[in-house]
């Protein structure tokens, strides 16, 4: 019943892994050449979806041989031999045979020739019998050793018991299979195979012929009426002198052709999570976190570093920075790093003393009650304070900008300026702090 070898079978499970990482080379090599790129190194998500893609399409040229091979090495059947069509009549027959015998007959040919002879006149006298061709075209040339059988229905039933062992033999083993080595998806979609196998095999053995009111059927879709003048189903299309017991043997091929390719090919193009990819999944993962995490502590550092040296200057008593604006290029780096000034131990104090009041200044405000009245009511008088020595902006007058407070002092800023409490009028609008910046773009 199966056409090709078992080899052929066998090979789907070395052959295309191998072919393909073969055809990977060459293509890698190709590329390389002609995209002036490296190409992908293994393990690298490229690299995997090359090698999932090859080995697809060479998986299907392979699948498609294979097809090729069981249709190709299908033994003729009777009306092959005769040079006839399938619904040739008993007058079609004799003289196909006759023109035959003058030809080939062995007292012309001499005995080289008296296996063919033998054999084409043994398919003339079955196909002689209505009972025996209906038998043939269904069941093949095993069904004309069927002794017992005499009528229709006999040849039908028998048939049809012997057509069961292929399936005994292949559900047994597709259960054994499952049992064994789960598959997964492969294991079910390989039963699903199995059933419409049997489903199109009915439809050949029992419906070859369907009548013209069938024309919509799902039997039309695949055969034909012999005796119509076109033949438009799929087989009789691809094989128009082939008979049902030769497409039965094909599908059997096809089946059994599928569950290989779904076994081979599932797997790599759908591959199942295991316990060493998941440890591999969870440690790029984990490098991930600590990539992000370094780049952030990098912008972080960064960050501080510039607001400690933008308030270096003479209020604060510190020499000016000459560290950079990152506006370009690299960012700098924390502070004391690589040889680059770290920022007075003054001026740390002094920020972190003034977040510290800034929070606990929001904080109160945020509780509400009569301490945010408090709060409030102190920093309006503050307010007017400043206004009445002449030291309050007019940013601070409109939009009631506030005051902090440094070691006892309060410095108010409008823009880049700020004034300390103790200082006289002409410093209100001394630099606070600065930073020697320049942007690099421009050199």
């Amino acid at each position: 019943m199966l056409v090709t070898t078992p080899l052929k079978y066998a090979a789907w499970y070395y052959l295309p892994g191998y072919a393909t990482r073969q055809l990977l080379s060459f293509f890698h090599a190709a590329y390389a050449r002609y995209f002036r790129r490296p190409p992908p190194a293994p393990g690298t998500p490229e690299y995997v979806f090359h090698y999932r893609m090859t080995y697809l399409l060479f998986s299907c040229l392979y699948m498609l041989y294979n097809l090729h091979d069981a249709a190709a090495t299908m033994e003729p059947n009777y009306y092959e031999l005769l040079g006839l069509a399938p619904n040739a009549d008993e007058s079609m027959l004799k003289t196909a045979f006759r023109q035959f015998a003058r030809r080939y007959h062995p007292d012309k040919t001499g005995p080289q020739n008296e296996g063919i002879f033998m054999e084409v006149r043994d398919a003339y006298d079955s196909l002689r019998s209505p009972i025996k061709r209906f038998a043939y075209e269904r069941f093949g040339p095993e069904a004309l050793k069927w002794t017992q059988c005499t009528t229709i229905r006999d040849y039908v039933h028998h048939g049809l018991l012997q057509a069961l062992g292929f399936y005994i033999v292949s559900l047994s083993s597709l259960i054994f299979i499952a049992l064994i080595h789960p598959g997964g998806p492969v294991s079910f979609w390989r039963f699903i195979m199995l059933a419409f196998t049997a489903v199109y095999e009915l439809l050949f053995l029992l419906n070859p012929s369907p009548t013209s009111a069938s024309d919509t059927t799902l039997s039309s879709v695949l055969f034909s009426d012999p005796a119509a003048t076109t033949n438009a189903s799929l087989f009789t299309y691809l094989w128009p002198h082939r008979v049902a017991y030769q497409h039965v043997r094909f599908i059997h091929n096809l089946w059994l052709l599928g569950c290989f390719a779904l076994s081979n090919v599932v797997p790599v193009l759908f591959p199942t999570p295991t316990s060493n990819m998941k440890d591999k999944w969870l440690l790029n993962e984990a490098q991930q976190i600590v990539r992000l995490t370094a780049s952030i502590g990098q912008e972080t550092g960064a960050l501080l570093s510039t607001l400690f040296h933008s308030v270096h200057g003479p209020r604060t008593g510190t020499p000016a920075s000459e560290s950079t604006f990152p506006y370009l290029g690299d960012l700098p780096t924390p502070p004391g790093r690589d040889g680059k000034p770290a920022p007075a131990e003054r001026v740390v104090a002094l920020l972190a003393t003034e977040l510290e009041h800034l929070v606990l200044e929001a904080q109160m405000r945020s509780d509400g009650g009569p301490l945010a009245s408090a709060v409030q009511s102190a920093v309006e008088r503050r307010r007017r304070e400043e206004v009445r020595l002449g030291r309050a902006t007019p940013g601070m007058k409109a939009n009631g900008v506030g005051g902090g407070h440094v070691h006892g002092r309060t410095w108010v800023q409008t823009g880049g300026s700020g004034s300390g409490g103790g200082g006289s009028p002409a410093r209100a609008e001394r630099v606070l702090g600065y930073v020697r910046g320049r942007s690099r773009s421009l050199g």
